[in-house]
């Protein structure tokens, strides 16, 4: 199991589907209702911001693709 997958099943149901709506959306990049920034010093990388959640995803030929994702506390110490 990746550790994208295992940290979805950490979150309730609720939490669940919203985080796998927002994937969706990541990966259509439609972007326009969300809190997104470029990452400093991560070339072509962007977070998104969700409550305490961030999500890590770089933009490719028309498509998102997801890097990573977890708390807030947790995420950027891994780039």
């Amino acid at each position: 199991m990746d550790k994208i997958n295992k940290f979805l099943w950490k979150l309730n149901k609720k939490e669940r589907t919203v985080m796998l709506r927002i994937f969706e959306d990541i990966l259509r990049l439609n972007l326009d209702n969300y809190d997104i920034k470029p990452l400093k010093g991560l070339n072509g990388a962007y977070r998104l911001r969700k409550g305490n959640i961030r999500i890590v995803f770089v933009k490719n030929e028309g498509q998102g693709i997801i890097v990573d994702i977890d708390y807030r506390k947790d995420i950027y110490k891994k780039f």
